[in-house]
Parts: structure tokens; C-alpha cells; sequence
């Protein structure tokens, strides 16, 4: 109950998930940390769409029926050059919240998009706008290349 009487310092969404939940044991020490004045409480939010892509029709609807364009980043888990640029292009996707979108496909389940899209090595980078492939890079590049891609993407589709 101590939780619940001390609620008033939270913005009203966080008052109401804090009441709504007080019986789940975990949210329940959670907002004990986050009532403790000596720790701050945070949450990791998601500041751009970044989207998991789980089949074909997901990814028309998130990635080609999108009116704001998206990075798309074909990559594998067993890929080592995929991991050193997939936080760089959520980076970037977080900087241009609200201009862009970030779609992550797994190659390794998404054979069919590797085809329709010619991707023969990864990682593939491709932008896309409102179903049209505007830029693309293939490998790891600089973060300087990158960020002239996402710049060329953002001034083609802003036109």
C-alpha cells in the first residue's frame, strides 16, 4: 500500500499502470525502486518505429505501404559486420524520430524478400518510399557512408 500512497509523484499514466498492476510481484519492486530516493526510475522507450519483420504481408504493410521511409537491413545472427551496424542504423532511425523508420529482416527466414529484392550479401541497407527502393549500400560501411545514405534517402523522399 505504501506504493499506491505515494503515487502523487508520478506523471498520471505512470499513477494509473502503477495501480493497475500492483498485485504482479515484479512491477510491485519495481515501483518500490522507483519511489526510493536514491534511485531514479527509467524506461527504455522506443523513440522511432523499428520494426521486427515476421512475414511477407508484414513487411508490405510496415515497410511498402509506408508513408514515411524505411531503412531496411537485411541481416543474420551468424553475421559479425551486421552486428556492429545494426545500433548504429537504430541510432540514426532514433535522431530522425518521426522522419524515418527502421525495418529489420532475418535473412535466414525471409528467403523470399532476399530474391524479390536482389540481395545477394549482407548486410543489404536498402531505403525505401512508398514502395520504391530510392538508395541502398551493401556491407559495413563508415558511419560517415551511412549517414550520407540516410541524408540522400531523407532529401529524395522530403522532394
Amino acid at each position: 500500500m505504501a506504493v499506491l500512497q505515494s503515487l502523487s509523484k508520478f506523471k498520471p499514466v505512470m499513477q494509473k499502470l502503477l495501480r493497475s498492476q500492483t498485485s504482479n510481484r515484479s512491477l510491485f519492486r519495481l515501483s518500490n525502486v522507483a519511489t526510493n530516493g536514491s534511485r531514479k526510475f527509467h524506461t527504455n522507450e522506443q523513440l522511432c518505429d523499428i520494426y521486427e519483420i515476421t512475414d511477407e504481408q508484414d513487411f508490405k504493410k510496415k515497410v511498402m505501404r509506408n508513408s514515411i521511409p524505411v531503412i531496411v537491413n537485411f541481416h543474420a545472427d551468424w553475421c559479425e559486420p551486421c552486428h556492429s551496424l545494426k545500433p548504429l542504423l537504430e541510432k540514426i532511425a532514433n535522431e530522425n524520430e518521426g522522419r524515418l523508420h527502421l525495418a529489420e529482416v532475418l535473412v535466414d527466414d525471409h528467403v523470399d524478400l532476399l530474391h524479390a529484392f536482389e540481395v545477394e550479401a549482407i548486410p543489404a541497407v536498402l531505403g525505401i518510399h512508398r514502395g520504391i527502393v530510392t538508395e541502398k549500400f551493401v556491407g559495413l560501411v563508415s558511419h560517415k557512408q551511412v549517414m550520407e545514405f540516410v541524408e540522400k534517402l531523407l532529401e529524395k523522399t522530403e522532394k
